[in-house]
């Protein structure tokens, strides 16, 4: 037993003696007196916590703006005037878009500081490949968004972008300490990024304030009685290509609605579009007019250049739409990609629209539809598709109810199909997001889906008692981009067909011209010169229209 004269004194230690008496919190010295204030923490390691928290969220933040480049581009960075969206930028976007960022980086912040306590070296070495993953995923939207950085990956190729990913993540894996390091300091390089785009989205509160008016249209019935019961439906698809439609169809490929137009139409197989892009293509068809380049100048507007370098505005320049009102006839516009309301809005009865993936993907009409379109917009294969689908069955039922209206005379639809992405399964006769058989295969599942399209059309036109006087013209925009890619060749030629309301026999043209001349020959139709289809052929063969000599990579006529 030990000597009481070797027992140390409490009190003399300065500590309280457990044996005797006085509070609870005397008697439990072992612990930290509760009245007693917190330990000093050294300034110095204070200030070093503070730094080591502020990169980590500065490295979160920018992590959490490159994965948000879609939303981030399409808010912030507007280099058309908004010309190509049917949405405005508002104040619900804007918020948004800074909840999301701010709200993905702080759990981004909060998953790094777990990190920081991880001991055990699995769970490391784990939380270390996360990382990495996170990074790269975020670093691939910023290419994917913006084509620049996409054309400098270019050079690499996609193998080789598969290739470093996965050595990155290797490395990772054998060296967790060294990477989480690594990465951090990549992304504390780009942190810059992530507090601009926070100070750029606060900027464009007061600019959104300030912004220009978007018009809308004011449908003006026309005040005439039309001269005429005629009546021209005028359907313009995507990418629709004579080649692979007609001449080279895949095996198994079925579009009957297509042949037996083909059988009671004019048609033509050397049919040349006016552009290569539809917001080149579609101008110069609705002007008559070879159009070689475009510009927009507001929301509202576009300049357009035509061949002999004459500038115009497109909203004051002629059109066919306009022409038609002269005679008497009101006109419509159900389309794509172009915002046909607010342009030619004064030449029409009634127009609709919906903008293209390619300019709109992370928009909504309320705050919660935008939230989660961003947040979809982190899925973008799915998401085009998504988005794709359901703007072409809005178009597709517009299309068929304004066609179907027998107040129009002319009516314009230009609708988004066949081109990619797929968004229709022929197995089950609907359209879906999750068509992934590759871009060939989307497009030949599309072609199916228009031939249904023109189906439904004439079926429409039969129902409300208009197809024995209404003439149908379809034609495209432009050919299959991917052609090439397909099959090796790459076919710059359009399909053109002219149905008369009695239909008959079909009636070939084989000369090569440009179909901008639709402009002239429907308003010949509306006025009663053409009769039937062989009325319609001597008359191209009369007004010839010289087709482009070549086109450029980006699609620009060369004449």
């Amino acid at each position: 037993m030990m000597d009481e004269r070797s027992t140390p004194d409490p009190a003399a230690a300065g500590r309280p003696d457990p044996r005797g008496g006085g509070s609870a919190a005397d008697r439990l010295w072992w612990y930290r007196d509760a009245r007693l204030p917190d330990p000093l923490v050294p300034p110095d390691r204070r200030r070093s916590t503070r730094r080591r928290r502020t990169i980590d969220a500065l490295a979160c933040l920018a992590v959490s703006t490159l994965c948000f480049s879609r939303a981030r581009s399409e808010t912030l960075l507007i280099g058309d005037w908004d010309f190509y969206n049917r949405m405005p930028l508002g104040a619900p976007m804007l918020v948004a878009l800074v909840l999301n960022i701010v709200g993905t980086s702080a759990v981004g912040f909060l998953a790094v500081q777990a990190v920081r306590r991880v001991r055990r070296p699995v769970w490391r070495r784990l939380a270390a490949v996360a990382a990495a993953a996170a990074f790269l995923i975020a670093l691939n939207f910023a290419r994917i968004t913006h084509e620049g950085i996409d054309r400098w990956t270019d050079a690499i190729g996609d193998p080789g972008l598969l290739a470093l990913a996965v050595l990155t993540l290797a490395a990772s894996l054998r060296w967790p300490h060294e990477a989480l390091r690594a990465i951090r300091g990549l992304a504390l390089i780009a942190s810059p990024l992530g507090v601009l785009a926070l100070g750029h989205a606060l900027w464009m509160f007061l600019e959104v304030a300030a912004g220009p008016e978007w018009r809308r249209v004011d449908p003006a019935p026309v005040d005439r009685t039309p001269p005429s019961l005629r009546r021209v439906v005028w359907l313009v698809l995507e990418e629709l290509d004579q080649r692979i439609v007609f001449e080279a169809r895949p095996t198994g490929l079925e579009l009957p609605e297509l042949d037996r137009l083909r059988r009671q139409s004019l048609y033509a197989d050397a049919a040349w579009p006016p552009a290569g892009t539809p917001e080149i293509s579609m101008p110069a068809l609705i002007t008559g007019r070879p159009v070689v380049a475009v510009a927009p100048v507001s929301p509202n507007d576009l300049e357009l250049t035509f061949r002999d370098g004459e500038k115009a505005r497109w909203s004051a320049y002629p059109n066919v739409f306009s022409r038609a009102r002269t005679l008497g006839y009101d006109t419509a516009v159900i389309g794509w990609h172009l915002p046909y309301p607010r342009v030619l809005g004064r030449s029409l009865g009634v127009a609709d629209w919906r903008p293209s993936d390619a300019h709109e993907q992370a928009r909504g009409d309320t705050f919660g539809q935008t939230l989660w379109n961003q947040w979809a917009s982190l899925a973008p294969p799915a998401n085009v598709r998504r988005l794709a689908s359901q703007r072409f069955a809005e178009l597709a039922d517009l299309a068929i109810r304004t066609a179907a209206n027998d107040r129009f005379g002319l009516v314009l639809l230009h609708l988004p199909v066949p081109g990619p992405p797929g968004i229709y399964d022929p197995a089950t006769g609907r359209l879906t997001a999750w068509n992934f058989t590759g871009e060939g295969g989307g497009y030949l599942d599309n072609l199916a889906l228009a031939d249904l399209m023109i189906a439904e059309l004439r079926r429409g036109l039969q129902r409300a008692r208009l197809d024995d006087r209404t003439w149908l013209v379809v034609s495209a925009d432009r050919w299959w981009r991917a052609s090439k890619r397909y099959d090796g060749r790459l076919d710059h030629r359009v399909p053109f067909l002219v149905r008369s309301p009695d239909g008959g026999r079909a009636t070939h043209v084989d000369a090569a011209f440009n179909t901008l001349a639709t402009h002239d020959l429907v308003l010949a139709i509306l006025r009663g010169s053409i009769k039937d289809t062989d009325d319609a052929a001597a008359w191209l063969a009369r007004n010839p229209a010289a087709p482009p000599r070549a086109y450029t990579s980006a699609g620009r006529p060369i004449y």
